[in-house]
């Protein structure tokens, strides 16, 4: 995802100053956040008074939106569950290969049952959201195994570790590519309608 991009659209043409830029989203796994940071802030620099700070925890980063003019990144998901409860406003969308939409699928091997372990790379809670909504709630039988990245998550599938596995499609057609072997065992159960890519807001001062 092309933060820096997307970040440089907005700075650009905000004028305020001490502006904060907030970032969290459970569809990323940051490893360092305080290599992030500084990157960041080194960037933001060259724009006037901005700084960066990237939040692990949901909680804490919607305590931080009660401070009013700041700038925020997050995935769509998170948007339409507290845009309107913190006066969040979408100004960007994140593209990739052309396209701003990307689906959720849940993948195993075929002719499984829907029951067993799954695994995610995303936090239990927005794991177990998407697969409640995309299986139509038949998902009681599966029990959720956290893993660093999504790739991983299909591997684990590979290698008998899961039964099933919940990426992002655009992780699958990368595993096609790079392991065209273990893809041709795979199957995608559900799939979830088009979401948005992580967005960009501007949470707009009290009046």
């Amino acid at each position: 995802m092309k933060l820096l991009s997307l970040i440089l659209l907005v700075v650009t043409t905000l004028c305020a100053e001490n502006t904060k830029v907030y970032l969290y989203t459970p569809e990323i796994n940051v490893n360092n956040f305080k290599s992030l940071k500084t990157s960041f802030d080194t960037y933001l620099s060259t724009y006037g008074e901005y700084e960066f700070q990237p939040f692990s925890d949901k909680e804490t980063f919607e305590k931080h939106l009660k401070k009013r003019e700041s700038i925020v990144i997050l995935s769509s998901w998170h948007y339409r569950e507290i845009g309107k409860k913190y006066n969040l406003e979408a100004m960007l969308v994140a593209k990739h290969k052309g396209s701003i939409t990307d689906r959720k699928i849940l993948v195993g091997k075929k002719n499984m049952i829907l029951k067993g372990v799954v695994t995610s790379a995303y936090p239990k809670e927005y794991t177990n959201e998407l697969l409640n909504t995309i299986t139509q709630e038949n998902a009681k039988a599966l029990s959720v195994l956290k893993v660093p990245k999504e790739i991983d998550a299909l591997m684990s599938v590979g290698f008998g570790m899961s039964k099933f596995a919940l990426v992002s499609k655009d992780t699958f057609e990368h595993l096609q590519i790079i392991n065209p072997v273990l893809s041709k065992e795979l199957k995608i159960y559900y799939e979830s309608v088009p979401e948005y890519r992580m967005l960009l807001a501007c949470n707009a001062a009290e009046k």
